[in-house]
């Protein structure tokens, strides 16, 4: 669970806004899995692998990395190695190894991070100030608990407050409004029988389109 005194935010990183978690008690920066597909740029191998620990107490291996991404911190481009790492929480994580370099100092109570580099002027980005919802967890918790028997429920939810289209509401049928009928007629279907369908409806529709085309 990712704790409310957290810095997160929206960044500009490769040319794409991103979610991102500033965390200074992470050694390395990451990308997740997801928004690495729309990099415009090639991964390496790290030609070792680096183990990562999740906040349930697992670890996951990191050996894949994406060098040099571009981060722009107040119009202002910064270059990060981001690791490849399957995370749903956040498409981008900034550990210490850009954090320091560039000399961040964040504020968690203000939510700010702070570029003071020297013979550069001092930057300042808020990050978001909405808190994160108790009742939601990662995916990494999710699939840690399911695997210790957690029943877990696939939920299928819909706007009752949205009305269902209709048919007027589809635009070749407010342009021909003479060409299909009003009420369309109900096929019964008998069970254990196959319905079938019959043209007259279709054929009606046909040679009024066909007629209309010879009245222009």
């Amino acid at each position: 669970m990712v704790s409310n005194a957290v810095i997160i935010g929206i960044i500009f990183v490769c040319g794409m806004d991103a979610s991102v978690l500033f965390d200074p008690g992470s050694t390395y920066s990451y990308v997740s899995s997801q928004f690495a597909y729309f990099l415009d740029i090639p991964h390496e191998s790290l030609g070792t692998h680096i183990y990562v620990s999740t906040s349930v107490g697992e670890s996951v291996v990191v050996n894949q990395i994406y060098r040099s991404c571009v981060v722009t911190f107040c119009v202002y481009e910064t270059r990060a190695d981001l690791l490849l790492l399957d995370m749903i929480s956040f498409e981008v994580i900034l550990g210490m190894d850009w954090l320091s370099p560039y000399h961040a100092i964040l504020d968690c109570q203000a939510k700010t991070v702070t570029l003071e580099m020297p013979e550069l002027p001092r930057l300042e980005w808020k990050g978001s100030s909405v808190s994160l919802s108790s009742w939601g967890i990662s995916f990494l918790k999710a699939r840690h608990l399911v695997g210790k028997g957690c029943l877990a429920y696939l939920a299928y939810v819909r706007d009752t407050t949205t009305k269902s289209p209709t048919i007027d509401s589809l635009q070749v049928v407010r342009e021909f409004a003479d060409v299909f009928p009003s009420d369309l007629p109900i096929i019964d279907v008998a069970k254990g029988e196959e319905p079938r369908f019959h043209r007259c409806g279709s054929s009606f529709v046909e040679a009024k389109l066909q007629k209309r085309s010879l009245d222009h």
